[in-house]
């Protein structure tokens, strides 16, 4: 068996302070599920999946803080409760896009549950509506006095289940002959190798969208949508026979998609195992995938390896990825981080990693 590449070093780090409460549990530290960021000019935008937040830092040096934290329940049309379970930011000029895993959920076996309780919980599968969420909105209303509170005009529409903007991503995919049987009437929980959405890149109307799951004998997929230029998302036919979507196959080495990221016209794809798995994170650049039409089927030796990612054994699971300023060094952010990434006062250390030219 071949062995993994050996990590790449960090060039360095910025330390992340998120100082605001969870959304939805006071007593969870931000820091500790960051899924989603991407950078803004001299700001960063990061999400913890277990909230309903997004938080907003500004950049100064190797730190970033000034830490706000926007509940997004008031400006988004937003079906059911919980979490959003939010996997994919990216941003464009003022418009900030918002992407839920769409995943279904089975019951985690605590430590304390005695086996008919452990297997009960490994029977039980949760669908949650608000995962499903596919959003976007203007950074403007977001940061302006009062925001969402005033009035309903601020209530942004979601593609999602609710059918008020066109049912969603899943029943867009739910006769798909690659992914229907992992969405129809009894999902496949992402865990389990099954639907899960962790990534978004958008460029103009082009909205690229990656899978966690499934990985289909090997090759990990990406969606694309063309977003329409109404108030919702609309998806516009642009696949064969006037599909609403393409679907690109990417050979990942057996992994799966763990974050997109648009570098030029090119697209770096930040992957890593699927399902509860550790092991090799790398990141690939995808070439001219902005600047291409067609559906694309990309071999090993189509994808080149930019990054090796470090990881850990449960902890460490790079989730997310931005390109800094420089235009040469992404910033990683980890789920799970291991107790050395943290400081005092809810800080946390993100990797910074110069690009393979």
């Amino acid at each position: 068996m071949t062995a993994w590449p050996q990590a790449d070093k960090p060039s360095g780090k910025i330390t992340l302070v998120l100082d605001q409460r969870s959304t939805l549990d006071p007593d969870e530290d931000l820091r500790d599920g960051l899924s989603a960021i991407v950078r803004q000019g001299d700001h960063l935008w990061a999400a913890n999946d277990e909230t309903t937040s997004l938080e907003r830092l500004t950049i100064d040096g190797n730190q970033a803080g000034a830490h706000r934290s926007f509940d997004l329940t008031g400006f988004l049309d937003l079906p059911g409760e919980g979490e959003i379970d939010i996997e994919g930011l990216d941003v464009e000029d003022d418009t900030l896009w918002i992407l839920g895993s769409h995943s279904a959920a089975r019951k985690r076996v605590k430590d304390k549950h005695n086996p008919d309780k452990a297997r009960k919980a490994l029977a039980t599968v949760k669908i949650s509506q608000r995962r499903c969420a596919l959003a976007r909105l203007s950074t403007t209303t977001l940061l302006s006095p009062g925001g969402g509170l005033n009035g309903e005009q601020h209530h942004r529409p979601v593609f999602g289940p609710d059918g008020s903007n066109g049912g969603g991503l899943l029943d867009l995919l739910s006769d798909d002959p690659h992914l229907g049987d992992f969405i129809r009437s009894h999902p496949i929980p992402g865990k389990d190798n099954g639907f899960d959405c962790e990534g978004i890149a958008v460029r103009g109307h082009r909205v690229f969208i990656g899978l966690r799951g499934p990985v289909l004998r090997g090759w990990a997929v990406v969606l694309e949508l063309e977003a329409g230029d109404g108030p919702g998302i609309e998806p516009q036919p642009i696949g064969p026979e006037g599909r609403r979507y393409r679907k690109h196959f990417l050979d990942l080495r057996g992994l799966g998609v763990r974050d997109l990221c648009r570098h030029g016209d090119d697209l770096l794809v930040l992957a890593g195992p699927t399902m509860e798995l550790d092991g090799r994170t790398a990141v690939f650049r995808w070439l001219n995938a902005l600047t291409s039409e067609a559906e694309a089927v990309l071999h090993k030796d189509d994808l080149r390896c930019d990054l090796n990612v470090p990881f850990g054994q449960g902890n460490d699971r790079a989730e997310g990825i931005t390109m800094l300023e420089d235009g040469e060094s992404a910033l990683v952010v980890y789920d799970s981080p291991d107790d050395k990434r943290k400081t005092e006062q809810h800080g946390i250390h993100a990797d910074v990693f110069r690009l393979r030219q």
